[in-house]
């Protein structure tokens, strides 16, 4: 106890909440954390330091939610293994979430923890990636944005 505070929970339910990640203001004004309320894992946006509401973000199965550094889009691992983004309007006090949009498939690892790092842009995504074969290698997605495009435009 410092300065005569003691912690005390954000939240304290009978479901899992996890996988919290403050938003990136020098004084964070929003949480986005997983939770199984819904009988499923998905991503939620709250206020901090009090919750005053949970907003959805994911609409089928989510977890491992990272911000941009501007606060204006939350990434998020669907429950099918795809990597997800949500543009965000941040308000004083409200959150506009836009309809989530596949990024790209994603090969996750078993392993706990962490599998991806967007970069501050968002623009590109260090991933933790499960090997194809016994060697290691690292994989690198640049300018995923035109590669959409591209797919798009061979529908």
């Amino acid at each position: 106890m410092q300065d005569g505070i003691s912690p005390k929970p954000y939240l304290q339910t009978r479901f899992y909440e996890g996988q919290a990640r403050f938003s990136p203001e020098p004084s964070p004004r929003w949480v986005a954390y997983v939770s199984d309320e819904s009988g499923r894992q998905e991503v939620y946006i709250d206020s901090f330091p009090e919750p005053r509401g949970k907003k959805p973000i994911s609409t089928a199965g989510g977890g491992s939610p990272s911000w941009r550094a501007d606060g204006k889009e939350l990434f998020y691992h669907a429950g099918d293994g795809k990597l997800m983004a949500v543009g965000l309007n941040l308000g004083k006090d409200t959150v506009e979430a836009y309809a989530p949009r596949e990024l790209f498939q994603l090969q996750l690892r078993s392993s706990a923890g962490p599998t991806y790092e967007p970069s501050a842009d968002g623009q590109r995504f260090l991933i933790l990636a499960r090997p194809e074969t016994a060697a290691q290698s690292l994989n690198v997605i640049v300018n995923w944005p035109a590669l959409l495009k591209k797919a798009g435009a061979a529908s």
